[in-house]
């Protein structure tokens, strides 16, 4: 038996035995921790009875629960706590062990974003609804209409909106919303809740590709859950998701549903199907399917990778796998690094207007933190500029905080702006006023195109939560055609927008789809 070797950098960590520990070695030991759970962004996982280079030896039960007493105590030193243990007989009187290190450093759970993608009809509001009510789904659409957002999708049985849940765990893995007098009452989830995984619902029908875009784009998204239906495979539309998912280099985990109304030979039909397509050059990943819990913890270590696509198999009908892909969930790190930067950036994505309180944004904070009281810049308006407001007040999850992070979907009250002059795509930046762009380069290559794309071409863009057409004024190659690059200029249509080099967007218009990457900024 043999896991990866050891990699210096991440949350996971291997040790083979701990045992007449100094308070000299304590101190090294609880600097190495706190390294791994930055690196988790809060968590890390530490795995007993292994050495560095990933030879599974195992310990008798004596020196083994001596080992989890001594990280114990570590732990409490960094403020941190095991929240999961877990222990495997893996021969005669030898076991091994992993641990979820959770790291307690302020009132608000950790946070994972995960994006719900596919085709139509593949089950994925009904897994939604699976795990956050914690029923079985009656085979007729049941959960499905029980979290739809609007009167038209319980009708239809279509999600065309980006609809947010969260599923909130406690430090055991249990679900809470189960025990909440509501389950999907954000607030009542955030407050019991230890971990939040944020299920982002995504429409699968082609006419809502645009909405699906900003949903995957605009949420700061960590990991994206491609949900297939047994009846109809992997669809063109799935392909299309998944290929998304892949050039966007997001994790990617697939679900595989409706396994209680079809043969094994069916499903594992269509995982060849996905195993193939996964071997395209440009996508490039692996199939592992996650058939038992020793399955998990190389399931969290290869998704980590981006080349590994776990594959579960669930019936929400019967329950089969689905506390499988709960626990999957509950284990799942977050993927960004926070970064200690004062550029604060948060992209808009909803605008409200609150009864006494005034103008409300939804927003994803790219980066940087926000207090209630920070003076702050919002635009581009129309005419390019920024406008000086001060956000009142913070809240997560329907709960007020008193600060939001890199990573967080946040809404702020805004004092000193009127509404009328808000929009979706719109910043909130801090410290230096920032600067919008009417053109800018970009390196694209283009992943569909029927013909040729010459210059005066026009396309939408999706950045962030930016959704605009597009002028390609110039070509440098002059022309362009699928599976070609090249450098561009592109023009914004309507209004400048604020965007930064570096920065990844899609373009598309009809059946055409393309992805670029920001080179320059045109003053």
């Amino acid at each position: 038996m043999k896991l990866p070797r050891e990699n210096d950098i991440g949350k996971i960590e291997y040790k083979l035995i701990l045992s007449d520990v100094s308070e000299e070695r304590l101190q090294e030991l609880a600097t190495q921790m706190k390294y791994r759970i930055e690196e988790g962004g809060g968590e890390a996982i530490y795995v007993i009875g292994v050495s560095d280079d990933g030879d599974v030896i195992g310990l008798n039960k004596e020196d083994l629960e001596h080992t989890i007493d001594v990280l114990e105590k570590i732990a409490k030193m960094i403020n941190s706590k095991i929240v999961h243990k877990r222990i495997v007989e893996i021969r005669k009187d030898k076991y091994v062990a992993d641990l979820l290190i959770r790291l307690h450093k302020s009132d608000l759970p950790i946070q994972v974003n995960v994006a719900v993608m596919g085709h139509i009809n593949a089950g994925k509001s009904t897994i939604t609804g699976t795990l956050i009510l914690g029923k079985l789904d009656d085979g007729n659409g049941a959960l499905r209409a029980m979290i739809a957002r609007y009167l038209h999708e319980v009708i239809s049985g279509r999600t065309s909106s980006i609809t947010l849940r969260i599923l909130g765990f406690d430090d055991e893995g249990i679900i809470v919303n189960h025990s909440c007098r509501d389950p999907l009452d954000e607030a009542e989830v955030t407050i019991k809740s230890s971990k939040i995984v944020r299920l982002i619902d995504l429409g699968g029908h082609e006419r809502y590709l645009r909405t699906t875009l900003k949903g995957l784009m605009g949420y700061e998204t960590d990991y994206v859950m491609l949900v297939v239906g047994s009846d109809d495979g992997l669809s063109i539309m799935g392909k299309e998701h998944l290929a998304v998912a892949s050039v966007l280099k997001y994790p990617v985990f697939i679900v595989i549903t409706k396994i209680d109304k079809f043969p094994k030979e069916r499903v594992n039909q269509i995982i060849n199907d996905i195993r193939n397509v996964l071997r395209i050059p440009g996508i490039n990943r692996f199939v592992m399917e996650v058939n038992d819990e020793d399955d998990l913890l190389n399931a969290i270590i290869g998704v980590k990778t981006g080349r590994v696509v776990p594959i579960f198999k669930v019936s929400n009908v019967s329950g089969e796998g689905i506390g499988l892909l709960t626990r999957f969930l509950y284990l799942l790190p977050p993927r960004k690094i926070i970064t200690q930067s004062n550029d604060t950036l948060v992209y808009i994505d909803e605008i409200y207007n609150v009864s006494g309180v005034g103008p409300v944004v939804l927003g994803s904070v790219v980066r940087g933190k926000v207090h209630p009281n920070d003076t702050v810049y919002i635009g581009p308006v129309d005419g390019g500029e920024f406008l000086q407001a001060k956000v009142k007040s913070i809240q997560i999850n329907r709960v007020f905080v008193d600060e939001a992070n890199q990573g967080s979907i946040a809404t702020f009250a805004i004092q000193g702006v009127n509404r009328e002059v808000l929009r979706k795509g719109m910043i909130l930046a801090e410290n230096n006023k920032p600067k919008a762009t009417q053109s800018f380069t970009a390196k694209v290559i283009v992943l569909h195109h029927p013909t040729t794309i010459k210059e005066g071409y026009v396309a939408t863009l999706h950045l962030y939560t930016i959704r605009q057409a597009v002028k390609f004024e110039k070509i440098a190659r002059g022309l362009l055609r699928t599976g070609e690059s090249s450098e561009v200029e592109l023009k914004f249509l309507y209004r400048p927008e604020y965007i930064e080099k570096g920065q990844i967007f899609i373009f598309r218009e009809g059946r055409t789809r393309g992805l670029g990457i920001v080179t320059g900024i045109n003053s």
